[in-house]
């Protein structure tokens, strides 16, 4: 394992040394490395990610297809008692099919939907893709999607198609590059419900985030 280590090591400083040399806009002799090459990965990225999700407390659900993931939504809202929803405009599912007295779609700016984004109890979002070497989930933000909808509500319920699943995080940045001529102001990578440590080093949740996380693989 030193040896390993010392070889990644090696070469990394190679790397940094010789683009030094080189300048900028000359191209490295070797490509670089993508991390995730280190950790150990199953042939089956889907159960493999929901494991890790899990692990990062994800509440984690799977249905088939987007039909049928309304009555995992309402079970799960029904649960918390939760009865208010904000949603993107951009949002795949049809909201008509959600259980909720009370529906807001952010379509304006923040400051006009202030009250409606710090006091809805649950949002709704999609996922692009998520990340099966770490268990994470990438919400790309933008006008039709902002990210406040994954950070104010109690209550943060994911979508995502199974079959979108990167193997690292590098690849997962090299997606977006590539279906995004300009790439997108925030680029979220989500790991389960806000947490912190900083208090004593006793991990404390729903500090500065949803504190409540269901992930909906259809």
């Amino acid at each position: 394992m030193n040896k390993r280590i010392e070889e990644i090591s090696n070469r990394s400083r190679n790397q940094i040394l010789n683009a030094i040399e080189c300048g900028i806009k000359h191209e490295l002799n070797e490509k670089s490395v993508d991390p995730s090459v280190h950790i150990k990965q199953s042939d089956n990225p889907l159960e493999e990610t929901k494991t890790k999700m899990s692990e990062n407390k994800f509440e984690v659900h799977e249905v088939d297809g987007l039909d049928n993931v309304y009555d995992e939504i309402n079970k799960i809202t029904s649960s918390y008692g939760y009865t208010s929803l904000i949603y993107p405009k951009s949002l795949s599912a049809n909201v008509e099919k959600i259980n909720a007295s009370k529906k807001v779609c952010f379509d304006k700016s923040v400051e006009e939907l202030r009250s409606e984004v710090f006091h809805s109890d649950f949002s709704v979002i999609d996922v692009e893709f998520a990340i099966s070497s770490h268990g994470v989930a990438c919400v790309k933000s933008s006008a039709s999607q902002p990210r406040m909808l994954s950070l104010a509500p109690m209550l943060c319920i994911m979508l995502l198609d199974k079959t979108k699943i990167e193997p690292s995080l590098a690849s997962g940045l090299a997606r977006i590059k590539a279906e995004n001529d300009v790439l997108p102001t925030n680029i979220l990578y989500i790991a389960g419900p806000s947490r912190t440590s900083d208090i004593e080093l006793v991990t404390v949740f729903g500090v500065h985030g949803s504190q409540k996380v269901h992930i909906i693989f259809y």
